[in-house]
């Protein structure tokens, strides 16, 4: 037995400020995200390079804790 998904009329749920007309830079209408994607032409290496170290750094100390817990409950 197979069944039709049900329709459902498309309707906007939240509308921009009024404001976003304006804005050109960064972001959409609701402004700059820190979402934002990097840039093509290696603009945004510097916050690359910090973001990658960040998360070196956390596997590191997720690594060091899991080897510590493993010899200390040995």
């Amino acid at each position: 037995m197979k069944f039709e998904p049900a329709k459902r009329e498309s309707r906007a749920v939240a509308k921009p400020p009024p404001e976003a007309l304006q804005r050109v830079d960064g972001g959409g209408a609701w402004g700059p995200t820190q979402f934002e994607l990097p840039a093509g032409d290696g603009k945004n290496l510097t916050a690359i390079l910090i973001t990658a170290l960040a998360g070196g750094l956390v596997l590191l100390a997720i690594v060091g804790l899991g080897a510590l817990a493993y010899f200390e409950l040995r």
